[in-house]
C-alpha cells in the first residue's frame, strides 16, 4: 500500500519540485492549492500538477485566512507592534487547516517546499526541525510555532538540496516555472504597501512624534505607520538622523532617537512554543533570531515561565520589534519560538 503526500503547490519552483521528487520516490502524491486572498499563482500550480500527472485540488480558504490572519495583522499594527503573518500562517492555515484538508482527502503526510530539514532525535524521541542545507535558503525561522504533531505529519524535501540544485532540477525537467521569480513579499501586500493596507480596516488616530526627553518635534495620523527602527517617513528635521525607539499605543507617541540607541540586547517574548521538546535547564547557552534575514546570534536564554523567556544576546542587536518573532536554536535545531513583547 503506497503512502499519500498531499503537496502544498503555491505554482513556485520549489512546491513544484516538492512534488516531482515526492512522486520520483514513490509516493502517491496529489496537489493542494490554497485559495486565499491576492493570490496569482493557482493557474501556475494547476499547470504544474497536470505536467507531473498528479490530482490537483482547490481549497477555499479566504474567510479563515481573513479571520485568523488579516485581523491579527491589523491588530498587530493598531497596537504598535509589527507582526510577522507568515509565521501564523504557517501554524494555522499551512500546518493547521491544509493538513486538515489533506487528512480528509486520505493524505498520510502534508510536504511543503520549504528549506527545513526534519531530523529524528532518538534520545529524546521527537522531531527536530533543523536548519536547512542551504542557510541563506534556510527557512526554520517561519515554522517555529509549529507543535511536535504538525511536524510529525509533515515532509521536507528540500531540506538537504540548495536552491541552485532546486533550479537545476527543474530546467532538466524543462517545468515552465523553472526561473519563475520568487516571492520574497507577504502575499496580500504585493505592492508592499501596508500603509495603504491598513487604512481599508483603520482610521487615522493621530499622535506627536517626541524625542527621548519629551520634546514634540512632529505629528503623526497613527501609530500602525511606524515600526521600530524606522527612519524613512518621519517627517521630522532635527539636523541628524533619527529613528523609531519606541511606540506607546495608549498615548499614541512615537518617540526618535539617534540610532546608538535602537540597538538592545535583552529579548522578551511570551505565547513561547517548543516544537520538539521542553528542555531540562531553565538557562542555557543558544543561538536567536530576532528577523528573518539575520544569522543566529548567540546569548543566554532564559526560561522564565512555560510560555515566557528572556534572551539575552553577547551582542547588541538592532532594533528589537514588539510584534516580531524570537526564534532560538540549540545544535542547530529550533528550540523554541515567541512573539516578541514590550519589557
Amino acid at each position: 500500500m503506497s503512502i499519500k503526500v498531499a503537496v502544498g503547490m503555491s505554482g513556485g519552483v520549489d512546491s513544484s519540485i516538492t512534488a516531482y521528487l515526492l512522486k520520483k520516490e514513490g509516493y502517491e502524491v496529489i496537489g493542494l492549492t490554497m485559495n486565499i486572498a491576492y493570490s496569482s499563482s493557482i493557474k501556475d500550480a494547476k499547470k504544474v500538477a497536470e505536467y507531473l500527472n498528479i490530482p490537483h485540488f482547490f481549497v477555499d480558504l479566504k474567510n479563515e485566512f481573513e479571520e485568523k490572519i488579516i485581523k491579527y495583522f491589523v491588530e498587530s499594527y493598531k497596537h504598535g507592534y509589527t507582526p510577522n503573518p507568515c509565521v501564523f500562517c504557517n501554524k494555522l492555515i499551512k500546518f493547521g487547516l491544509l493538513l486538515e484538508k489533506a487528512k480528509e482527502l486520505g493524505a498520510d503526510f502534508l510536504s511543503t517546499g520549504h528549506y527545513v530539514r526534519k531530523v529524528w532525535d532518538e534520545e529524546r524521541k521527537t522531531y527536530l526541525l533543523m536548519r536547512a542545507k542551504d542557510l541563506k535558503k534556510d527557512q526554520s525561522y517561519f515554522l517555529g510555532m509549529l507543535t511536535q504533531e504538525q511536524i510529525k505529519k509533515t515532509l521536507f524535501p528540500l531540506g538537504e538540496l540548495t536552491k541552485e540544485e532546486v533550479r537545476k532540477i527543474a530546467d532538466e525537467l524543462g517545468i515552465f516555472v523553472a526561473n519563475k521569480k520568487e516571492s520574497q513579499d507577504i502575499c496580500f501586500l504585493p505592492d508592499k504597501d501596508y500603509k495603504r493596507f491598513l487604512s481599508k480596516y483603520l482610521e487615522d488616530k493621530p499622535g506627536k512624534i517626541i524625542t527621548e526627553d519629551g520634546k514634540e518635534v512632529g505629528y503623526h495620523s497613527g501609530v500602525f505607520s511606524f515600526t521600530i527602527g524606522q527612519r524613512r517617513g518621519l517627517r521630522v528635521a532635527l539636523g541628524v538622523p533619527v529613528y523609531v525607539r519606541d511606540i506607546d499605543p495608549n498615548t499614541g507617541n512615537v518617540t526618535v532617537t539617534d540610532r546608538e540607541k535602537v540597538f538592545g540586547k535583552e529579548v522578551y517574548a511570551v505565547n513561547v512554543n517548543y516544537p520538539s521538546y521542553f528542555p531540562e535547564k531553565r538557562e542555557l547557552r543558544a543561538y536567536a533570531m530576532i528577523r528573518y534575514n539575520m544569522k543566529p546570534s548567540p546569548g543566554v536564554l532564559k526560561i522564565v515561565s512555560e510560555k515566557e523567556v528572556l534572551f539575552i544576546f553577547d551582542d547588541p542587536q538592532w532594533a528589537i520589534t514588539p510584534g516580531q518573532i524570537l526564534v532560538c536554536y540549540l545544535d542547530n535545531h529550533v528550540l523554541c519560538a515567541g512573539i516578541i513583547e514590550r519589557k
